[in-house]
């Protein structure tokens, strides 16, 4: 994917991609802002641009060439969370060995829906119209399988990654008052001033390596309760290469449901 930077930003103004598509750039002037200016994503595929009202458009065209890379990766990021979201007929869902499959039924007439469960089988379908699926009602359709099945795994997966979580505090020789697993929308763990340790639902959606990560950090957090340098110091001998993962945590499929073809 190229960005070719266009000669003027017009408000709103235009990155074109290709000869397809182009993406939006907003710009919010702001008589606030003295100096800063700052670039972000608004989730729908364009940006926001804030900047001062004194800002020229040479220089608001200087400041977004020098982030174009940075949109890039946001832009593909964004594209493969979208495929890794995307559920069509057949589409098969297989988490803490729970299946959950997708099935397409023509009798039905949009919301009416039905599900066929198998305890024993630890799986389960749900029949869907042809509405459920249109691009419009994605979206919704994801968040509501997702509830789903986060639902069917809690328990047994809960009980393993709590597991995990005590193991590592022995290993390590930290006393943790108590840990416990919560559905939360962003918040992957936290560690309270006396010691007890939350750990996200959602972490069941996670490799085992970025759920060692997040016990990892709040085990660090037992010993200091900001992120200080010392902090982090602490946590890369507990746990060597924290900074790194922690930097991919900004892409959310990594503790999402994931959607398998």
């Amino acid at each position: 994917m190229k960005i070719e930077i266009p000669s003027k930003i017009r408000k709103p103004g235009f990155l074109p991609l290709d000869k397809a598509e182009e993406v939006e750039i907003e710009i919010q002037y702001s008589a606030k802002r003295q100096r800063s200016v700052s670039l972000k994503y608004n989730g729908q595929g364009g940006f926001i641009l804030l900047a001062p009202k004194s800002a020229t458009e040479d220089w608001l065209q200087a400041f977004v060439s020098k982030r174009r890379a940075w949109m890039e990766k946001i832009l593909r990021a964004n594209e493969d969370r979208q495929e890794t979201r995307l559920i069509t007929p057949g589409s098969t869902i297989e988490h803490a060995g729970f299946i959950l499959r997708i099935e397409l039924d023509k009798t039905l007439e949009y919301p009416k829906y039905r599900v066929k469960k198998s305890p024993s089988a630890k799986e389960a379908c749900f029949f869907l119209p042809a509405a459920f699926f249109v691009e419009e009602k994605q979206e919704m359709l994801y968040r509501n399988l997702e509830k789903y099945m986060l639902a069917q795994i809690l328990k047994e997966g809960s009980r393993m990654l709590l597991q995990r979580a005590e193991l590592w505090a022995t290993k390590h020789k930290i006393r943790v008052k108590e840990f416990f697993v919560k559905t939360q929308k962003s918040r992957l763990g936290y560690c309270t001033y006396d010691d007890r340790i939350m750990l996200n639902a959602r972490l069941l959606f996670a490799s085992q390596e970025i759920q060692d990560y997040v016990i990892h950090h709040e085990l660090a957090h037992t010993k200091h309760k900001n992120h200080s340098k010392a902090f982090w110091a602490y946590l890369e001998k507990l746990f060597p290469g924290a900074k790194a993962i922690d930097k991919s945590l900004r892409n959310p499929t990594l503790y999402q449901m994931r959607i398998q073809k």
